[in-house]
């Protein structure tokens, strides 16, 4: 049976499928098409079980949402409303509505609110940086736009923020405007409204107040999902609570009590958070801002020439929003907001100490600015420190020295690091052997006195930081071995480039062993040559072939020398890179990053257990005792994966595969210079060998030959002479060939030539043979050397190109 004012479960194709929960006096639930599919989200006035406590103001209130969700509100990051088909679907709706109050159809965010995100396990120390990015821009965006539509929320929390999925990620909305109000002229209200956790201090101490009320919920919200924790005492009662917060100055954004009633003052935010360092002391100066206790100066700075440009820029409107703040002060709650937001966080991960590095970079960054900053940070010298780029660095995988650091930033990436930092000067490993862990103090001050019974709130920071640290010691484990992999990526990628550039060094220096094997036969055939005619003088001409076959004999050696170093670089090269592909292979680089290495699941379950204990107030002396043995398993498991043999000589592999290419390369190095220097000594050696060749052959013609009358020469020879004596000098260059026997063909110096006999055409000539008489005459001697001299110039040539 239907009970009065409760919704049908079925109108039409409409379905009632689930309680979403309760606003500030309304109900939401979920109703699901059966035909289309379409989700929305219905809001009705929350049904009381003695009608007369339904009061004028409450309708007025209720009334009062509705106009500004459906008339005025339009925002990204607020729920809209939907129109809902057909128009019978919401008269019945409106027929169990209490006093005819109408109802609010609104867009169904399936993510839930950021409150049931806070309460996950692994959010126990506060959000990750995307996701804190994404809250607070969201936050800004839409208190922003209520602010210039001159509307206060006055109830902001995280259970008025859900989170509408948009493909991969979700987009988080203020919903519950139940409580919202336009301001009148004076910008002022009258009434305590809100939830006491995030009110502002003025909404309980004043009679009135504005529209920073909301700067207030912002910066409470702020802090809690970076730290898990409201900033100030969210433990104690109001009263006690107010006492604190008014005493602290403007610097202090948080405040702490330890188990002996101590009370402390901060001005930074908790160590144990997941945003980098740069985004972190940038939100501490916001967070200055909006946790200001006095609400005339919240959200505001000191005038200045700057802060009015950027004021107009970023259109906030100082006192057009109902602020009382005077002409001295400037609106900043929003636009330093955006100004954080906007800023480049590069993150760096360190494998050589396990370290977090991050630093903005902007883009007239040079790069040696950034391996300053390591420096700084690690402790690494300057020139010893790589950069590894992870895979998702869709560019060259290597850092050169003219990369811009602002070129490495990924955006909306800090789940991993943008880049990681090896200590390349640490030949005995790549991480740290002695590296110690960095344990929270309010774990080490339970272990100095484990007998010790806290506090529920302080149990509660124990569990949360023992989990935090459990979890981080898992994460940098899984960065550890996905840093190793990537820096064997890298490593195995620079091998493999390296391969056709020791593939052309072995080509080059095969070609110059091929020259010199053609200059040895040159030397050679001259030396047969230049013997057989027995003109030149002998000691002189067994001076001079000694000569040749003494430096090409040297030159010979020094090359098959190189040849034989390049086989073996060939060979070292190929070993390096099969090793390298080899460690890839290696069992801890795969699956890693779904392994549970320290039994997170079980920390899980029991940090859940201990936490209902404090809810349920059935705490004692032992109750941290759980989470403190599983902190010491963590440790003792560190110290076991961090010695493990395996992961040693995965280390060990990886930095021997890195020495010995580093020594293929200097080698590579000398190999390509000495390959250099003798190609120019063997085109040195080639042309001076020429030289001399035709110097003695200057010097035998010179000899031979004297002025004559009538065309005689001086060797008595009657009749012109002919150059067919020279063929007696030197043997056959070319193959061959058959030529008359009776008739030879003569040259007078300066005379005519005799023409051959018409009878050489009635014989076939054929170039595969030789058939010579007397030997070749002086043009097949020139046309020889020639053909040399071309081919070795070719060959030293094309041996330049491919050494270039």
């Amino acid at each position: 049976m239907i009970k009065p004012f409760e919704d049908p479960p079925i109108i039409g194709d409409w379905c009632r499928e689930k309680r979403l929960g309760n606003g500030g006096f309304g109900v939401v639930t979920l109703w699901r098409n059966k035909q289309t599919q379409q989700t929305v989200a219905i809001k009705k006035f929350h049904i009381l079980q003695d009608r007369s406590e339904i009061t004028d103001k409450h309708c007025e209130r209720w009334r009062n949402e509705v106009k500004l969700m459906t008339e005025t509100v339009q925002n990204e990051n607020i729920v809209r409303t939907v129109d809902v088909q057909p128009g019978t679907f919401i008269q019945e709706l409106l027929r169990s509505s209490a006093n005819g109050l109408p109802v609010l159809c609104m867009e169904y965010c399936e993510g839930g609110d950021l409150r049931r995100v806070l309460n996950r396990v692994e959010n126990c120390s506060g959000l990750r940086e995307q996701d804190v990015r994404d809250v607070l821009r969201s936050l800004r965006n839409a208190v922003a736009y209520l602010h210039s539509l001159k509307i206060t929320h006055r109830d902001i929390k995280p259970e008025n923020l859900v989170l509408k999925q948009h493909g991969d990620r979700f987009i988080y909305k203020l919903t519950d405007l139940g409580y919202a109000k336009a301001l009148d002229k004076q910008s002022l209200n009258a009434s305590l409204v809100g939830t006491v956790e995030y009110i502002a201090p003025d909404l309980i101490y004043c009679d009135r107040y504005n529209c920073s009320v909301d700067y207030w919920s912002m910066g409470v919200i702020g802090f809690e999902i970076i730290t898990g924790i409201r900033p100030f005492i969210p433990h104690a009662p109001i009263t006690r609570w107010m006492m604190h917060v008014q005493q602290k100055k403007s610097a202090d954004i948080a405040i702490t009590e330890d188990n002996r009633e101590n009370y402390t003052y901060h001005t930074e935010i908790f160590a144990e958070n997941h945003i980098s360092d740069c985004l972190r002391k940038q939100l501490e100066r916001w967070f200055m801002l909006a946790l200001e206790w006095n609400p005339k100066q919240r959200g505001y700075v000191p005038y200045t020439a700057t802060t009015k440009g950027e004021q107009s820029a970023n259109g906030e409107n100082g006192a057009k929003n109902g602020s009382p703040a005077s002409a001295s002060t400037v609106l900043k709650i929003f636009s330093l907001l955006d100004q954080i937001l906007e800023k480049r966080v590069l993150v760096l991960f360190s494998l050589y100490d396990c370290r977090w590095i991050d630093i903005e970079v902007t883009p007239e960054m040079s790069l040696a600015t950034l391996r300053n900053h390591v420096y700084q940070a690690t402790g690494i010298p300057v020139d010893e420190i790589d950069f590894i780029l992870p895979l998702e660095q869709k560019r060259e995988p290597r850092v050169e020295n003219d990369t811009r650091p602002f070129d490495l930033y990924l955006p909306d990436f800090y789940g991993k690091p943008m880049v990681y930092v090896i200590h390349r000067g640490n030949r005995e490993s790549i991480v740290q052997r002695d590296l110690k862990p960095r344990i929270p103090k309010s774990i080490t001050d339970v272990f100095q006195n484990i007998k010790i019974k806290l506090k529920p709130h302080m149990l509660r920071q124990f569990i949360a930081n023992s989990y935090y640290f459990i979890a981080q010691e898992q994460r940098l484990y899984v960065l550890v071995l996905d840093g190793v992999r990537n820096y064997g990526l890298t490593l195995n990628d620079s091998i493999a480039r390296r391969k056709d550039e020791v593939g052309r060094m072995n080509k080059v220096v095969y070609a110059i062993l091929g020259g010199v094997e053609y200059h040895k036969l040159t030397v050679h055939h001259a030396r047969d040559a230049l013997n057989a005619a027995k003109r030149i003088p002998t000691a002189s001409f067994e001076t001079a072939t000694e000569q040749w076959i003494e430096k090409c004999t040297r030159i010979e050696s020094n090359v098959r020398k190189l040849a034989e170093m390049a086989d073996k670089i060939s060979r070292r090269y190929e070993s390096v890179l099969k090793r390298s592909r080899d460690a890839l292979r290696h069992t801890l680089l795969h699956e890693y990053e779904q392994q549970d290495y320290f039994g997170l699941k079980n920390v899980e379950g029991r940090y859940e257990q201990t936490r209902a204990r404090i809810l349920e107030k059935i705490t004692n002396e032992k109750s941290h005792m759980d989470m403190s043995q599983a902190v010491y398993e963590c440790l003792k498991r560190r110290d076991v994966l961090l010695r493990d043999s395996g992961f040693l000589e995965l280390q060990r592999q990886l930095l021997d595969i890195r020495h010995e290419m580093q020594e293929i390369e200097k080698v590579m190095e000398k190999v390509v210079e000495l390959t250099e220097k003798y190609k120019r000594d063997l085109a040195r050696l080639t042309l001076e060998h020429h030289d001399e060749v035709w110097k003695m052959l200057s010097n035998i013609d010179k000899i031979h030959q004297s002025p004559a009358g009538n065309g005689e020469l001086s060797n008595g020879i009657n009749g012109a002479a002919c150059f067919a004596d020279f063929d007696d000098m030197t043997p056959v260059f070319a193959s061959n060939r058959m030529r008359p026997t009776t008739t030879k063909a003569k040259f007078l110096v300066g005379g005519e030539m005799t023409p051959l006999p018409s009878s050489i055409s009635n014989h076939s000539f054929d170039e595969n043979r030789a058939a010579i008489d007397d030997g070749p005459d002086v043009e097949e001697l020139i046309a020889a050397n020639d053909t040399l001299i071309n081919t070795t110039n070719d060959l030293l040539s094309d041996s330049l190109l491919l050494l270039k």
